[in-house]
């Protein structure tokens, strides 16, 4: 069986199934001298005090495969409990009246497609000019980001779904511009000034530009760093954060965006080690959006976790590493079942969400793809479960809830193929 430990209980002899911490260093999990993934089976102490001189708080065993504590709690019921507390996130939404969207998203997925091309192109620029030791130009940086705002504020949708386009081999690019997203996005749902707004979005679009900073020969060392190697690649931070402070114009809530989007809650990020709220609101804004955005990228040493999985995940870790409360605020602006999610109703069609509904985070759009039943594909039809909602239950209206969601492996599905406009998603992984 499969249960959930905390780091003290650990011991030689168990068979750790699960070592639970890809927040740690998702941006260069693949260079980490002391990187734990996969199974394995403990067999010394000096690996349990490896493990813990990580930082990991709590991990998976397999009690078949090794030493059991038979009071910990099975990984099915921890899964039970995560959906629950998502779930009870919709009990607590405020369904309050939002603005009219003044552009259907079919009409502003392209425009923001657009936006984020050219923002995705600068900030490949940006980074190339960083090395050469140039000096960053804000202006053209604020505009993209205003246009990728603008897009925002029209139709909040079209711009997210985008980030379903994920490119190995422009992961750098967009990860920057999908973090920059995500958390206007994040304020945006927050209610916060579109001053504001802009600003939390440049941060995040340049956070990672100390990476051009890092000696070549330590970025793009091919395996494992080693400890003094993997110190200087942590340092990307402290370079992000005087390249910011050096660039004209730049506000101090970009500069804490890029300087403290690795601290985590409980003191175990880096560099400052900063812990609860000596971290900047927007910093805490940041380390949840970054680590969201890097654990549903493939990658080259790991898949991408679908978004629900990396909500459940992330809600798991959170009691340590992020402000739980913001965490939760972040759900309910994603989602429960996130764009891209391929999702169970209880009548077995399979369907790809669309977008949520404000109105009610467990009914948002869908489009029906598939037949669990019969396992064949249908014809490509958009639902909205909202229709759904708060109809006379009856067999049939009951069978359009979600049951939960599915593996897009398990079922060969590209979600981001179905999505509104797909000739925008052709490219993508």
């Amino acid at each position: 069986m499969i249960k959930k430990i905390s780091i003290d209980q650990l011991e030689a002899g168990m068979f750790v199934n699960d070592f639970n911490h890809d927040w740690k260093n998702p941006c260069c999990q693949d260079k980490d001298p002391n990187a734990f993934r996969g199974a394995r089976f403990i067999q010394t102490d000096d690996e349990v005090r490896a493990i813990i001189n990580h930082g990991i708080t709590e991990l998976y065993i397999d009690s078949e495969k090794g030493k059991d504590v038979e009071s910990a709690q099975s990984a099915q019921d921890i899964e039970a409990s995560l959906e629950a507390q998502m779930r009870a996130l919709d009990d607590d939404f405020e369904d309050e009246p939002k603005p009219v969207r003044e552009v259907h998203f079919n009409d502003e997925v392209k425009q923001a497609s657009q936006a984020k091309d050219q923002a995705r192109k600068l900030v490949g620029n940006i980074l190339v000019d960083s090395r050469l030791g140039k000096q960053v130009t804000l202006a053209p940086v604020k505009d993209a980001v205003t246009q990728m705002a603008e897009s925002m504020f029209r139709n909040p949708d079209a711009i997210l779904s985008l980030s379903l386009i994920k490119k190995r081999d422009e992961y750098t690019f967009m990860h920057s511009v999908n973090v920059g997203v995500f958390l206007m996005s994040f304020c945006r749902a927050m209610e916060m000034k579109e001053e504001e707004i802009i600003n939390v979005g440049i941060g995040g679009m340049l956070h990672d530009i100390g990476k051009m900073h890092t000696p070549e020969e330590v970025l793009n060392k091919k395996g494992k760093l080693t400890d003094e190697e993997f110190a200087i690649m942590q340092e990307h931070v402290v370079f992000s954060r005087k390249i910011l402070e050096d660039t004209p114009g730049i506000e101090d809530i970009s500069i804490k965006v890029a300087a403290q989007h690795h601290e985590r809650f409980d003191g175990t990020g880096y560099p400052m080690g900063l812990k609860g709220d000596d971290i900047n609101f927007f910093g805490q804004m940041a380390a949840i959006v970054d680590v969201y955005d890097a654990i549903t990228s493939d990658r080259c040493y790991h898949k991408g976790n679908p978004p629900n999985l990396a909500l459940k995940r992330m809600l798991d870790w959170s009691k340590h590493h992020f402000n739980m409360e913001l965490f939760q605020k972040f759900i309910q602006c994603v989602g429960i079942y996130p764009m891209g999610t391929l999702v169970r109703l209880k009548n077995n069609l399979v369907g790809v969400v669309l977008r949520p509904n404000k109105e009610s985070l467990l009914h948002p759009v869908i489009k029906i793809v598939l037949n669990a039943k019969t396992k064949k594909l249908v014809q490509p039809k958009e639902l909205n479960l909202l229709a759904f909602k708060d109809a006379k239950q009856d067999k049939k209206t009951e069978g359009f809830a979600i049951a939960g969601a599915e593996s897009s492996e398990k079922w060969k599905i590209n979600p981001a193929k179905y999505m509104t406009e797909p000739q925008l998603y052709k490219d993508s992984n």
